[in-house]
């Protein structure tokens, strides 16, 4: 299956660096990407195909890898060109499919949202199909794709937007804690390099603890937490900061943001 990027930014970059590593065609991959610097620079570095004036009747599954703001002026530049043999996959934040569907006159279209570990393999995509009639070999295909950047999971759309708020918004959540932690390290003295080591490899550990035991978070806190101990002073102490009221408003906050941008118009 011949499959063409419009949009060759970073998310697009590291799409194609999985693809290529995961034993997909250089060769079967095309790009169009305005900016003749960048597009040079990726057809440089994988050996992929620029796309061409015949670029919609060699592909059949078109990824949309471009900016919200532009979306909609791009899809009135191709919607003559999409037809029944195209499989759309979008991975432009805030758009539903429904608005893609509409706008290209197609219903064959997967929405996806990749966050931005992806750029290192380690990424969480969301999935969601426009209509149960996408091919089992389209579905494969879209899944072979975005598990080369890390893993996938298929959701209802109607979910879109608080995932939105989790795995998306997700990662910067993570990076705010981390400095945090590691701030707090420092002035107690331990050397930055040093405590910001600890603190990843903290949570790298703990989290994989919570993956591979099934056990809930407070159930695995618990054992941590010895009477009088020092972590339940901690632990007091952050929730009388208001700790998790912080981080639910947060995710609360950017639900929101999400839903307004779903509901944008062109």
């Amino acid at each position: 299956m011949k499959i063409g990027f419009i949009g060759g930014g970073n998310m697009a970059e590291a799409i194609i660096t999985g693809m290529v590593k995961e034993s997909f065609l250089p060769s079967e991959i095309y790009v169009s990407e305005i900016k003749k610097d960048r597009l040079s620079y990726l057809q440089n570095k994988f050996n992929i195909n620029s796309a061409g004036e015949d670029f919609f009747e060699t592909v059949e599954l078109v990824i949309l890898a471009v900016k919200s703001q532009v979306l909609f002026d791009l899809m009135e530049d191709i919607k003559d060109d999409i037809n029944e043999k195209h499989l759309v996959v979008s991975i432009v934040a805030g758009i539903p499919s429904e608005k893609i569907c509409k706008k290209l006159s197609t219903g064959h279209v997967i929405r996806a949202m990749p966050n931005t570990p992806s750029l290192i393999g380690k990424g969480v995509t969301v999935l969601c199909q426009s209509s149960d009639e996408i091919s089992d070999e389209r579905i494969a295909a879209v899944e072979k794709i975005f598990s080369s950047v890390g893993c996938y999971k298929w959701i209802e759309e109607d979910c879109f937007d608080a995932v939105s708020a989790i795995s998306g918004s997700g990662p910067a959540y993570v990076y705010r804690f981390i400095e945090a932690m590691t701030d707090s390290a420092v002035a107690l003295g331990v050397p930055r390099e040093l405590a910001q080591s600890l603190v990843i490899d903290t949570i790298i550990g703990g989290s994989a603890m919570v993956k591979e035991t099934g056990e809930h978070p407070r159930v695995l806190s618990d054992k941590v937490t010895s009477p009088g101990g020092t972590t339940i002073q901690g632990l007091q102490a952050m929730e009388k900061s208001g700790f998790s009221t912080a981080v639910d408003e947060g995710v609360k906050k950017a639900y929101g943001r999400s839903i307004d941008l779903s509901r944008g118009g062109e």
